[in-house]
């Protein structure tokens, strides 16, 4: 199949005249359903002819590729021929038709270009005078309409249409535009309305940078002749005004001459304007924009020195409306504030609102312009609030918007935050739809963040004049009570803090030691009665709360109470009650939370100074006893400051250490021992500092070899002291002594052991003989003596009466301290439990001593031992108990006897820290005997000691012993 070149083509005056020729003769010699024509044109490929049906199924993206890679592509019913600067796209088309098209492509790329350079020779000189004509025009102007204006009226008469204008954008959106305020030439009556662009001319416009040819004619019926129907033009032009990639807004040329027409050179003329015009138009915006910013800086900058002027909430909030009004031009403006709630914003401040809409406007915290910008923290603008679907932010709002009788349109909302968060909104009104922009929105943020300051500045200077006032009450009260504490000066603190907690009238009650109201100071207030103060008493709990009408005094709308607890120092317990503050006022406003919080602190500092003076009559009374106890101990007990100086020696220590040392006050305790000891003495002195145990070492002074223990005595702001304990070893290191040389003996003759196992065996039973002799006598001569003493000075104390009868009081509690004291040490030494009563109750009486939590379990037929083995059981138990006390470190421990046939297990467990083999050799070559001496007692006793013990896992001693 052979095709011939027409020869019309060549001769063709314009693109398109060629585009429209070379579709119809290719859609006939090809059989297609449809042909397009693309060409290159301005740098994009567009379609420059048409022919046929089907034409929809093609978007372009086919053509391109194959002018990209210069070969025909084939895509379902889609084919393409590229020729030079141009494609030739078929629907349906004959496959040979199409080979034989391709021979003819070097002569229609030929034709093309001749086209193509005809067109720019004969267009050239007309749109470089146009645009010319366009820059003299504007001579460098900067000023926007001046721009539009005249781009307008150059694009009319240079087409000679008569009617042009320009609008630029005010809203962009996805595949939708709309101008703002439009500037025309030739129009009858100027328009300022928008003009919207919908998709199909969005696309065409801002998407590919096309020019939208309209003829009436021609275009009669379809969705653009709809869109220009209220211009009714007969021909129009539309050109994109584009700047740096960014879509600016459209020119638009029309004419209303019947038969007019536009031609190619009249679409390039009216494009190169737009381009020229986009340029003028960008420039004009930036130096706007610049000089907007400029002066939206300088007014940021006085609107902030304007608000920083005030540290007074009220002024702040005065300061910042007015200059709200004036800087963003509205006709009203409040400030919102969140309440405690948190979910309620009432208006704090107003201008331009009415009285009315300021009481009953209560907006809550995500309805509304001023609700959503709360809870959203960022800026939220109604541009007209009557057609938009935000609602009202309280009931009234939506009441005068369903009623159509609401007075604004234009509503701002700007979150006011701080530190501690959300302060409330700033709110601006305009009667008209709203005339800010983005910038001006921008801008309207940076105002709200500097009232967000300056609010947050007010606040915390209120804040701070609000501490110090508080903290001048409790200056007050406590300075006021703490130099006298008569029913005057009770009176007064009375007066200070119901003035301090807003209330109208207080007083102030103390309790006894029963727990009555013995005392009573009132401010405004007619002293109540015994049963009102016990109804108030009874409404006392831990903290502050506020009383309802019902439970406080007559007369009082609402009212608060707070407990005044003493000090446990003081010698009671921690909730230990000595009365409490009551405060009330008329008003049926209950107390809020900031005033609770200020009434615990006005009660604190009440509770702590009344109860200084019972803390003070404690300590001299604990002090005494303790003195008591140091002047008749038989221990050497010294107190020494932080360099050694002695500053206190009871009796024992001045009989035994004056006649070698001289005065003991003054005296430097390290230098009391002899050389050879000082350094020992040095090296305890150094371990209370380091160790929570304190020191331990023997020294010798004179003659006497003492044990000292020295621990620190730690006082809050001070130095430590340091306490020191001695003991005389004299008579022990002679025993010792006497022991190692009968020990020598025995170990020189092995057939001595068991005369040595006897021998050890006879001493603990003395030992043990020794004990409950002891024992018994504290308990039937040294107690009875004594409890027959106390009822003597009982007797006596009922016949005194004032100090005297105090004292012997005082004197009959140190006996009944005394009693206890001897009975406790006489059961230590032999409780009585055991030999009355039998192993396990004596077990379970040692587990209920023991300072770690320990019980007792008991397997087998029980049965009672023989007295000897009973006691051996119960001293290793007690032992056992004892090591756990002082280096298990256990929360709990179990005593678990076993009786099985001939023989009783015992064993001792713990949860502690439990130790190894090696620690335990550590401990006996340190001093530390304990475990040592249990085995010991239980090999004299014929049994076993199985010890199992891992650190962390605690510790297991299992005594078994033959009976």
């Amino acid at each position: 199949m052979t095709l011939a070149f027409p020869p019309d083509l060549s001769a063709a005056p314009t693109v398109r005249a060629f585009g429209l020729a070379l579709a119809g003769f290719a859609c006939r010699a090809v059989r297609a359903h449809g042909v397009q024509v693309w060409a290159v044109i301005g740098g994009s490929l567009v379609v420059v002819g048409e022919e046929g049906r089907g034409l929809g199924l093609s978007d372009g993206t086919l053509a391109a590729r194959s002018l990209a890679g210069g070969q025909p592509l084939a895509e379902g019913m889609l084919s393409c021929l590229p020729f030079g600067g141009g494609v030739l796209e078929f629907v349906g088309a004959d496959p040979e038709g199409v080979e034989a098209l391709a021979g003819l492509a070097p002569l229609l790329a030929l034709a093309l270009e001749g086209v193509q350079a005809r067109e720019v020779r004969r267009g050239r000189g007309r749109v470089a005078e146009t645009v010319e004509q366009l820059v003299r025009r504007l001579g460098g102007s900067l000023d926007l309409p001046e721009v539009l204006t005249a781009t307008a009226e150059t694009a009319a008469l240079a087409l000679g249409f008569g009617r042009a204008f320009v609008g630029l954008f005010s809203e962009v959106g996805e595949g939708r535009a709309r101008t703002g305020e439009v500037f025309t030439y030739g129009f009858d009556s100027a328009f300022t309305g928008g003009i919207g662009v919908g998709p199909v001319s969005f696309g065409r416009l801002v998407d590919r940078g096309e020019v939208i040819h309209y003829e009436r004619a021609r275009d009669l019926g379809t969705p653009l002749a709809a869109g220009l129907a209220e211009l009714g033009p007969e021909v129009a032009l539309i050109a994109p005004l584009r700047a740096r990639g960014h879509p600016l807004g459209v020119l638009y040329v029309d004419s209303l001459t019947r038969g007019a027409r536009a031609s190619e050179d009249d679409t390039w003329l009216v494009l190169a304007l737009a381009e020229q015009a986009s340029l003028a138009i960008d420039n004009a915006r930036l130096y706007a924009t610049e000089t907007r910013k400029r002066e939206a800086a300088e007014a940021l900058r006085e609107a902030g020195v304007a608000l920083a002027g005030s540290l007074h909430l009220p002024d702040t909030l005065s300061r910042l409306l007015e200059r709200a009004v004036s800087l963003f031009g509205a006709d009203a403006a409040a400030v919102y504030e969140r309440q405690p709630d948190g979910r309620t914003l009432t208006i704090r401040s107003a201008v331009g609102l009415s009285s009315e809409y300021m009481l009953r406007v209560r907006a809550k915290v995500g309805a509304g312009v001023t609700g959503r910008a709360v809870e959203r923290r960022e800026t939220v603008a109604a541009r007209d609030l009557t057609r938009e679907h935000l609602g009202g932010g309280s009931r009234y709002t939506r009441q005068l918007l369903a009623a159509g009788r609401y007075p604004y349109r234009g509503v701002v909302g700007l979150p006011l935050g701080t530190r501690a968060g959300v302060f409330g909104a700033l709110t601006l009104y305009w009667t008209e739809p709203l005339p800010l922009d983005l910038d001006d929105l921008a801008i309207a943020e940076v105002f709200a963040a500097q009232a967000s300051l300056a609010i947050e500045n007010a606040r915390l200077y209120e804040e701070e004049l609000r501490r110090e006032r508080e903290a001048a009450v409790l200056l007050n009260v406590g300075r006021l009570l703490g130099e006298d504490q008569s029913d005057r000066a009770l009176a007064e603190a009375a007066r200070l803090s119901t003035l301090a907690l807003n209330a109208a009238r207080g007083l102030i009650a103390l309790t006894g030691e029963g727990g009555e109201v013995t005392r009573c100071a009132t401010f405004n207030l007619h002293p109540p009665g015994a049963a009102e103060l016990a109804s108030l008493l009874a409404q006392v709990g831990r903290g502050p709360r506020p009383l309802t009408r019902r439970h406080a005094l007559p007369v009082a709308g609402s009212a608060l109470i707070v407990p005044l607890h003493g000090d446990p120092g003081a010698g009671g317990r921690p909730d230990h009650l000595l009365g409490f503050l009551y405060a009330d006022d008329p008003g049926s406003a209950a107390p809020g939370d900031r005033v609770l919080a200020l009434s615990r602190s006005v009660a604190d500092q009440m509770a702590l100074t009344l109860s200084r003076e019972r803390l003070l009559s404690a300590l001299a009374r604990q002090e005494a006893r303790y003195r008591q106890l140091a002047e008749g101990a038989h221990d050497l007990i010294l107190s020494s400051g932080p360099g050694g100086e002695i500053t206190y020696a009871n009796p024992a220590a001045t009989r035994l250490l004056e006649p070698l040392t001289g005065p003991l006050l003054g005296a430097n305790l390290l230098r009391l021992p002899t050389p050879a000891s000082r350094p020992a003495l040095q090296a305890a002195w150094e371990a209370v500092n380091t160790h929570p145990a304190g020191g331990r070492a023997e020294i010798e002074v004179g003659p006497y070899r003492l044990e000292v223990r020295l621990s620190a005595v730690r006082q809050a702001g001070a130095p430590h002291s340091v306490l020191t304990v001695a003991r005389d070893l004299s008579e022990l290191q002679t025993l010792a002594a006497e022991i190692q040389r009968r020990g020598q003996a025995l170990e020189a003759a092995t057939s001595r052991t068991l005369e040595l196992r006897s021998y050890l065996t006879l001493f603990t039973q003395a030992q043990e003989e020794e004990r409950r002799r002891i024992s018994r006598e504290l308990h039937d001569d040294t107690a009875q003596v004594l409890v027959a003493t106390s009822r003597r000075v009982g007797r006596l104390a009922r016949d005194l009466a004032g100090p005297q009868r105090e004292r012997a009081d005082d004197i009959l509690g140190d006996l009944q301290q005394a009693i206890e004291s001897v009975r406790r040490f006489a059961r230590n030494l032999r409780p009585s439990v055991l030999d009355d009563l039998g192993l396990l109750p004596a077990l379970e009486w040692l587990a209920g001593q023991a300072r770690t939590d320990t019980r007792l379990e008991v397997s087998g037929a029980e049965r009672r031992l023989a007295p000897a083995l009973e006691l051996t059981v119960f001293r290793l138990a007690q032992e056992a108990l004892t090591n756990v006390d002082k280096h298990a470190r256990a929360s709990s421990a179990a005593i678990r006897v076993a009786f099985d046939v001939g023989e009783v297990r015992v064993a001792i467990t713990d949860d502690g820290q439990g130790f190894t083999a090696e620690q335990a050799q550590a401990r006996a070559q340190a001093g530390h005997l304990g475990l040592l001496g249990l085995r010991e007692r239980v090999t004299l006793a014929g049994g076993d000691l199985a010890v199992d013990s891992d650190p962390g896992r605690g510790t297991r001693l299992t005594f078994t012993l033959p009976g």
